[in-house]
């Protein structure tokens, strides 16, 4: 049996579920190596990007956001943490919940890493999904 060459790429699907999955992995492969600069991961990237639109969230409204688990954003907050591009402090009205902003540093990378996304690779993978929606409607 042959495998296309394109298999796992291709963004002809009529499940949209399996579509977005599709083009989500396609943009992060188009980026891996600006996140890689930057010794982030794509859902630390999420965290950043998410961070950077709206900035001073709650723990819960960043995990929503990003779209990551609780517990796997609390892993990658720690460690944006240690590494300075996130602070985290105690939400002003509830003691008991955090909240969550880029730092001087991480504001400067997100900035970056979002100008770098403006490449032909992900533009490509835009028109390609813009097209696979508009062939499900």
């Amino acid at each position: 049996m042959e495998v296309a060459e394109t298999a796992g790429t291709d963004l002809r699907c009529s499940d949209p579920v399996v579509l977005l999955a599709r083009a989500q992995r396609r943009v992060e492969r188009a980026l891996a190596e600006t996140y890689a600069d930057f010794d982030l991961t794509a859902e630390q990237w999420r965290i950043l990007s998410v961070l950077l639109d709206e900035p001073g969230q709650t723990m819960t409204r960043l995990a929503d956001g990003a779209a990551l688990p609780a517990g796997t954003l609390t892993r990658h907050v720690d460690r944006l943490v240690e590494r300075g591009l996130v602070l985290r402090k105690v939400h002003a009205e509830d003691k008991r919940r955090a909240v969550v902003a880029l730092s001087p540093v991480g504001a400067s990378a997100a900035r970056e890493i979002r100008s770098r996304q403006r490449t032909e690779a992900v533009a490509r993978v835009t028109r390609d999904l813009r097209s696979a929606l508009d062939d499900l409607s």
